[in-house]
């Protein structure tokens, strides 16, 4: 792949509004804010790792947006800025979407952006800039180091059908079609509206693991996003459910950035600290973090709050040793200001065949069993919230599970695996202890 130094412009919108210009040369990613975006402070939220929207928060906002070297808009060794990284699918979609770019340089993270910016996570569109319509501030200040005299790419455009979820795990973003009875990929201007989770080739215990895992979670309290398992016959994309196995099944989860009056603006955790991807396992100061700015600047912070609280407990009794920052997003119901999106990604992941192997998950799930309801506390004060709010929701999870999971993994006919770490850590986990009366 050739990086000679030939500029290549992409701009970014949210709700049809210009934020500014994504510009790359010679491996150098760099986010020029637009003159009308960096001077109006009513500015919609395109990342709370670039502006913040409060009186207290304007010198942050000025330090990234007067700083073109700011690592919340600037990266180098041909990466995204960590906003703009954390849009990027991975895995298979990521193949799925490399293969559509017909230019060597537009396989990149750059060119991969590009492909599925018409329906990207939360409300932005990423589209090929306008060269003759390139103001001068975005080529003096974007990565051609102050040269505006150099020959300007041209981006390919997005491919038609593309979609861009994060997630290492196989996935597709589609459009339902039929009533909610056939879903496809999304086509003629038309924004998908669920994630489904596909199956691995010939097993889909996975999906019913999830399936499950998210059933748990919502009835110990916490907010979930809709899903429901479906036959892939279901899906109309050609060969999909040969390749897979055609009498499999896949978990469909309704996005929560699509309504049907449009899109709503998300990102998720390590966008909105300002993290690349790569960085999603974060110790107890990115979680201090991600509490600290849900209480104090979502409406009803203290339910965000209490419901990150809630999820963390059930994401400890449940064994999902994958909830990482990732999995944490906030959306902006008013365009502004954020609040805690409903759950997903809860897995079983002690059940998962072969956990024993997967080396992180199976540290973090070490540390799972030796939490106690002090070190939620500790995460409360250190992020300025009252312990009593971690308290409260710690023991409510705890109390939920104990008086509903075992009747429910009953209904549900939970695979054995599952039964059996749920029901064994409900009764060890010293977490598993706290009660209302108790610690």
């Amino acid at each position: 792949m050739s990086y000679a130094l030939h500029p290549r412009f992409l701009e970014v919108r949210l709700y049809d509004r210009l934020c500014g210009y994504l510009c790359e040369a010679g491996g150098n990613v760099r986010f020029v804010p637009a003159d009308e975006f960096r001077g109006d402070t009513d500015r919609p939220t395109l990342s709370l790792s670039i502006t913040v929207p409060t009186e207290a928060g304007r010198r942050a906002t000025a330090e990234v947006l007067d700083n073109p070297f700011h690592p919340a808009v600037y990266n180098t060794g041909h990466e995204l800025p960590p906003y703009f990284a954390g849009l990027l699918p991975e895995g298979e979609l990521r193949k799925r979407l490399e293969a559509t770019r017909s230019h060597p340089e537009d396989k990149d993270d750059f060119g991969i952006l590009a492909s599925a910016g018409n329906d990207l996570p939360g409300a932005v569109v990423v589209r090929p800039a306008d060269i003759g319509a390139l103001p001068a501030y975005a080529r003096a200040y974007g990565v051609t180091g102050g040269a505006d005299n150099l020959e300007i790419a041209v981006v390919e455009g997005a491919t038609q059908g593309a979609a861009s979820v994060s997630g290492v795990q196989n996935k597709l973003a589609l459009s339902t079609v039929q009533d909610g009875k056939r879903y496809t990929l999304p086509s003629h201007g038309k924004l998908s509206d669920i994630i489904a989770k596909l199956p691995a080739r010939n097993d889909d215990a996975q999906v019913f693991n999830e399936s499950v895992s998210m059933q748990l979670a919502a009835a110990a309290g916490v907010h979930v996003a809709a899903t429901r398992v479906l036959p892939m016959s279901t899906i109309a994309v050609e060969g999909l459910a040969e390749a897979l196995g055609e009498d499999l099944h896949y978990l469909a989860v309704d996005r929560f950035d699509r309504t049907p009056s449009g899109r709503v603006h998300a990102e998720d955790g390590c966008q909105m600290l300002g993290r690349m991807p790569a960085r999603k396992y974060a110790s107890i100061d990115g979680y201090v973090q991600l509490v600290a700015t849900l209480y104090r600047l979502s409406p009803g912070g203290v339910e965000h709050v209490r419901q990150f609280f809630l999820r963390q407990a059930v994401n400890t009794l449940i064994g999902n040793s994958d909830a990482h920052l990732k999995n944490f997003s906030v959306i902006y119901p008013n365009g502004v200001l954020p609040v805690l999106s409903p759950a997903y990604d809860i897995v079983c992941v002690a059940a998962l065949p072969g956990f024993a192997s997967y080396g992180q998950n199976v540290a973090i799930d070490r540390l799972q069993r030796e939490e106690t309801l002090a070190m939620y506390e500790a995460i409360a004060e250190q992020a300025g919230v009252p312990r009593r709010i971690a308290t409260a929701a710690v023991r409510e999870a705890v109390a939920l599970a104990h008086a509903r999971w075992p009747r429910l993994l009953d209904e549900l006919d939970a695979p054995p695996a599952i039964r059996e770490v749920v029901t064994g850590r409900l009764a060890t986990l010293p977490l598993a202890r706290a009660s209302r009366s108790g610690r």
